[in-house]
């Protein structure tokens, strides 16, 4: 810890050192040119002039993208969840089963080739979703809008499975698992910390005879 905070310190130290260099330069190349020199207060104060219309620019965008996703994120959420059940009842339709099976396929011996299938995505919940489950946290229960999102990820991975599957030519996924990282560093307790979930789909290709 103390390691970092020396490194952060090092890093702001040589930021400003380079920044002053950098405007002495700029302030004396105008001042030797032609007509007005360039004001050296002003090459100062640009940085705190961008970083001041950059919080005047998300102080109007967020309350807009907020309020967005609380109209759009349960919708769309929803949308994804179906349009992955779509994709599966079409590719069931078509290949007339289930392409996926979390059992070992001990019970055919005639396959020709075998091979690594996996897919994955990143979800992460609006931050309309995570208002609703802090104030959901504190009754304590089941967190229905988290369960939404990561259910509704499930569902898309495992169906990029079977597209992978269906793609690479493979008739049947033995052993499939399906595995979930959280992507939020556990070391940060900042509030701000993007908060995602990485789910992970993997299982055996197999091509019969």
């Amino acid at each position: 810890m103390k390691n970092n905070i020396v490194n952060i310190r090092l890093f702001c130290i040589s930021s400003i050192s380079v920044f002053f260099l950098f405007s002495i330069n700029v302030a004396a190349q105008s001042d030797t040119g032609e007509g007005r020199s360039f004001p050296l207060v002003v090459v100062f104060l640009l940085p705190f002039i961008v970083l001041a219309l950059f919080g005047i620019i998300w102080a109007i965008v967020y309350p807009i993208m907020f309020l967005w996703g609380a109209v759009s994120s349960s919708k769309n959420v929803e949308r994804m969840h179906e349009n992955a059940n779509r994709r599966k009842m079409s590719l069931r339709q078509r290949r007339g089963r289930e392409i996926l099976n979390t059992i070992d396929g001990g019970y055919r011996r005639n396959a020709s080739n075998v091979g690594l299938v996996h897919a994955n995505g990143v979800f992460g919940p609006s931050h309309w979703h995570l208002v609703i489950g802090f104030f959901n946290n504190l009754i304590g229960g089941s967190v229905t809008v988290f369960q939404q999102v990561i259910s509704a990820g499930r569902a898309e991975v495992m169906q990029r499975l079977r597209d992978q599957a269906e793609a690479e030519g493979w008739d049947e996924v033995i052993n499939v698992r399906i595995d979930t990282a959280n992507m939020t560093p556990q070391s940060s307790n900042s509030k701000n910390t993007i908060r995602g979930v990485e789910i992970f789909a993997y299982g055996t290709g197999i091509k019969y005879e």
